[in-house]
């Protein structure tokens, strides 16, 4: 028996050193964690939220019409409506799971479908079709935001090129810089403007429209790019060594941002950084043990100076889920949940009050 025990743990070890794995790990090392004092000290703000649906499956981002009526996208690919206070009605069924969503100024939705790896145009009637999704060209993987400029250009990113939504994961694990932003210019041509990023999420142009703005989940920070006047093509770290995984980017009526936190980083993750091997290692082990999300109700503002503004979290006994968007509508924040990422995932949209 005891023979026996020894071959077991000998292959076991043999499998965890040498067994082959797609995972192409690149070293990296990630910036200090900030202290949770100033800007990032505990608070309660966001305990004071309204449950304003529940029972739905990851509504991953709240937008609002010139109505007032809020959208967002659940797991069995339809996108929801529905008035403050009332019950959620289908507005389309997309076949998918459609995540970051924007108005365009033409009134339409669009929204990035991450189960099938395209961008859907929605009309204020219902109306959808795709405008983006692979061909011989371009192929897509893991769509994940969009915005529209106010000339039509749609930005979209992909999260991962060689990762798809159930290895979100592995994705973040590898660091390989395999993320980007696109753009559909009008007439339909499809271009890469940012690429080599750490797991691209949310993307949002500045207020004068000439920078674009993505998170990048998997190096816990925001990258700008020019995309006019003097500093045209030029990209930049705007804000760095975030306390989380950033999610979902939106633009507040003052010009700032808001910005939404998955989960908290984790050590383990941050200090298996710098040496591939051993994140080889980790990814041969099954998916539940890799370093899983945690639920952190934690949202933030911040300017076009890289400035943290504020930030908005829930107490320690606070039962809140963590928020995958945060949109700013008048002196209210909508607030949407995660779906299809594991651990976190939740099934309720919330509002809060900011004063």
């Amino acid at each position: 028996m005891r023979k026996l025990l020894s071959l077991i743990a000998l292959a076991g070890f043999g499998y965890l050193l040498f067994w082959p794995t797609p995972l192409q790990p690149v070293a990296w090392q990630p910036g200090p964690l900030p202290p949770a004092a100033g800007v990032w000290a505990p608070n309660a703000r966001l305990d004071g939220a309204v449950l304003e649906q529940s029972g739905l499956d990851g509504p991953d981002t709240v937008v609002v019409d010139g109505e007032g009526r809020r959208y967002s996208g659940i797991g069995d690919g339809r996108i929801l409506r529905w008035h403050a206070g009332r019950e959620a009605q289908t507005f389309v069924d997309l076949d998918g799971r459609p995540v970051g969503m924007n108005f365009g100024p033409d009134g339409s939705l669009y929204a990035a479908d991450e189960a099938n790896a395209k961008v859907w145009q929605v009309t204020p009637e219902g109306r959808a079709r795709v405008l983006v999704e692979s061909d011989a060209r371009q192929r897509f993987t893991f769509l994940n935001d969009v915005f529209v400029a106010r000339d039509g250009r749609l930005f979209f990113t992909e999260a991962s090129s060689r990762w798809g939504l159930a290895d979100n994961k592995r994705a973040l694990l590898e660091h390989g810089g395999d993320g980007a932003v696109f753009v559909r210019h009008p007439d339909g041509r499809i271009e890469r403007v940012l690429d080599g990023l750490e797991f691209a999420n949310g993307v949002v142009l500045s207020a004068d429209e000439s920078y674009l703005l993505v998170a990048e989940t998997g190096a816990y920070r925001v990258t700008r790019l020019w995309l006019a006047g003097p500093r045209a093509g030029q990209r930049e770290v705007l804000v760095d060594d975030l306390p989380g995984f950033p999610g979902d980017l939106s633009l507040a009526p003052d010009g700032s941002y808001w910005c939404s936190f998955f989960s908290p980083r984790k050590p383990l993750l941050d200090a298996l950084a710098p040496w591939p091997f051993l994140r080889k290692v980790a990814s041969r082990l099954p998916p539940a043990l890799l370093a899983r999300p945690s639920r952190y109700p934690h949202v933030f503002r911040f300017d076009g100076e890289g400035r943290v503004l504020e930030s908005l979290q829930a107490s320690s006994d606070s039962d809140l889920p963590s928020f995958s968007s945060v949109v700013q509508h008048g002196d209210e924040l909508l607030l949407g949940t995660p779906g299809g990422v594991g651990e976190i995932d939740a099934d309720q949209a919330y509002r809060v009050r900011l004063h």
